[in-house]
């Protein structure tokens, strides 16, 4: 038995050339790691680092439970120390200000890979920066070349302090080797304090190592079966001795060997990077006192390609049940169940008929959260909540569709005349007046009281108003923003395919740009 860098452990099978080993992890998968790898040959087996609790609350339970943490108080959490403008609600559809919102979750990112990348700092350069990155690092460090950034526009950008993350590639930020002649010869033809500044080689390393974390960071977002993605799933799967997770027999498996290359090369950094992650979240947690957090999780499959594992049958029917369901090592949830409503498909796609679609839901412990949007992997803006993955019973949904969802929310929380109004022009845009109430619909005018404070609901679809009516018609909606008839009619299509424009608006905008044309 031997324990690999970052807890894992495994039973060694064979000896191979060049240093290699072939192990049998504690969940049965045989696989190779490298003598670097090994942190100590142990004479037996330890309780894991990532081993659950024995108790009834250390499990996932299905649905949600009376310990579940408030979800609008760790959305809060979730978005303390950034801009408000720039926040979304476990409610809303679109932020205040959609700019800031971009700026809001680079920020948490840079932040992010800052506390990683000090997190990983006893690991080896072998294990994190790329051989071309190295080499070049030799050579500053013993003066054979100097290494110089040119300002420019991208490069500015990076610097300014709600950038978005860390570039991946050195080329971003117009970075130059030269050797100490040409850099004397560069010296002597521009003024050094403001067309360029020299980089120490500490400079030039912390930078990648930085740079190596957000790619790993960005990875995830990218796909969670991308090489690098997998690699870092597989080390967690090994790390915390996880039993009867997803198989992954469905991924390409070019990616699988790839991931296999990234782990033989970088095993050292990948355990680091995901204790980083765990330990931070877990920090985060305990400070924010909470012991379990009520998840879900949407998932669709088109049944023309795929068939639905047998757990989510749509044999089942739509009431919703209890079940055990496998997932991978990490398995993306959200706190925000309309999130969960974006992951089963598009209702009124043309391929919504030939799909099947499910939520699942359950009361998680914080011990199986390993990573949050301000500790790790996965987006802020859709609240995720990255899970040790597994064989778990989950309550079972099926899909209802983001918008009809949201539509059906609407209606269930309207407390006055003017969210009233809101949902039947959401329902009205979406087609999907069926679901308002009859008397809803019978009650005459639909303008809003007129007070010198209109009533606003907690989250309007669209914010246009005036006078305390509705803008339900071109000439309001013009007035408000300034436009002529023609500029706000091209505005409004442009936004044909957002949810928070009225049919009738857009039908009138139709003929206006009709008539220009």
């Amino acid at each position: 038995m031997v324990r690999l860098h970052g807890g894992g452990r495994a039973t060694v099978v064979d000896a191979l050339p060049g240093g290699w080993y072939q192990v049998r992890h504690r969940n049965g998968h045989v696989g190779k790691v490298h003598s670097r790898s090994i942190a100590e040959v142990m004479k037996e087996s330890p309780r894991s680092r990532g081993e659950k609790p024995d108790s009834a609350l250390a499990q996932v339970q299905p649905g949600k439970q009376p310990h579940a943490a408030d979800s609008a108080r760790l959305d809060d959490q979730l978005w303390e120390g950034l801009d408000p403008s720039g926040r979304l609600r476990l409610t809303d559809l679109e932020p205040p200000d959609a700019d800031m919102l971009l700026r809001n979750r680079a920020r948490a990112k840079r932040q992010i890979v800052e506390d990683l990348t000090r997190r990983i700092g006893h690991v080896d350069d072998a294990y994190v920066l790329d051989a071309p990155v190295r080499e070049t690092l030799a050579r500053l460090r013993s003066g054979e070349s100097v290494m110089v950034r040119f300002p420019t526009s991208r490069v500015a950008e990076y610097q300014q302090p709600n950038a978005p993350g860390l570039a991946d590639d050195i080329n971003d930020w117009n970075y130059k080797e030269v050797t100490p002649a040409d850099y004397d010869r560069i010296r002597t033809q521009m003024d050094m304090d403001t067309d360029f500044e020299v980089i120490g080689s500490e400079t030039y390393r912390q930078f990648h190592r930085a740079a190596t974390v957000s790619q790993f960071v960005h990875a995830w977002a990218t796909s969670s079966t991308s090489p690098n993605a997998l690699a870092v799933q597989f080390t967690v799967r090994d790390m915390f001795d996880l039993k009867d997770t997803h198989d992954l027999g469905d991924v390409n498996p070019d990616w699988l060997e790839k991931a296999e290359q990234v782990r033989a090369e970088k095993g050292p950094f990948l355990e680091a990077f995901a204790r980083a992650q765990y330990d931070a979240t877990q920090e985060w947690l305990a400070q924010s006192g909470v012991t379990h957090m009520h998840l879900f999780r949407g998932m669709y499959w088109d049944m023309e390609l795929f068939d639905p594992p047998d757990w989510a049958d749509p044999g089942r029917g739509p009431e919703p049940y209890e079940i055990d369901v496998p997932l991978s090592p990490l398995s993306s949830f959200t706190l925000n169940p309309f999130t969960a409503q974006d992951f089963v498909g598009e209702e009124g796609d043309a391929e919504w008929a030939g799909e099947h679609g499910v939520v699942l839901d359950g009361t998680v412990p914080t011990h199986r959260i390993f990573a949050l949007p301000r500790t790790g992997i996965g987006c802020l803006n859709e609240w995720e909540a990255v899970v040790l993955g597994g064989t778990d019973r989950w309550r079972v949904s099926g899909r209802v569709g983001r918008y009809r969802f949201y539509t059906q929310h609407l209606i269930a929380t309207a407390q006055n005349r003017y969210e009233q109004i809101v949902a039947i022009e959401f329902a009205r845009s979406m087609g999907m007046l069926d679901l308002i109430p009859p008397e809803w619909l019978n009650r005459g005018q639909k303008a809003l009281p007129r007070t010198k404070e209109p009533p606003m609901p907690r989250k309007r679809t669209w914010d246009v108003w005036a006078g305390g009516h509705l803008a339900t018609d071109l000439d309001t909606y013009a007035h408000i923003g300034g436009w002529s008839r023609q500029e706000a009619a091209q505005e409004l299509l442009a936004k044909r395919h957002r949810v928070d424009v009225p049919a009738e608006l857009l039908t009138e905008c139709e003929a206006v740009a009709g008539i220009a044309g």
